[in-house]
């Protein structure tokens, strides 16, 4: 009996001690920036642990899936989505060239809006 009760002091001791951030391994805190940015880009939560995975960092891809949903919003990554259109639209103009244009009359058609198209010939009355 007395054992029980020594335990349970020291069991409660362990239990008034601990420290929950201590033992939580912040593992994908320092690349926040950089699962962002790939999240923003549709990487899926296994081709990011994948490379991760290649650059050393051993993590799961529920791991992954975890600590994303847990740091990110919605919001937050349809912002960096956004910022990532942006920027790839200001940092190469396209130009187009006149050999690049094909002739008028090898471009589509453009459709007209509240024009129906063609009827499809059924077999079926």
């Amino acid at each position: 009996m007395a054992e029980t009760t020594e335990l349970h002091a020291r069991l409660m001791e362990d239990a008034r001690n601990y420290d929950p951030a201590a033992h939580h391994r912040g593992l994908l805190a320092p690349y926040r920036d950089v699962l962002l940015a790939w999240r923003a880009k549709f990487m899926s939560y296994e081709q990011i642990a994948a490379t991760l995975h290649s650059h050393g960092i051993k993590v799961s891809p529920a791991g992954v899936g975890v600590y994303c949903r847990g740091h990110f919003t919605k919001a937050e990554i349809e912002r960096a989505r956004r910022e990532a259109r942006e920027a790839n639209r200001s940092a190469a103009p396209v130009r187009v060239s006149a050999a690049t244009v094909p002739p008028a009359s090898l471009r589509p058609a453009e459709s007209t809006p509240n024009r129906r198209g063609p009827k499809i010939a059924r077999d079926n009355y």
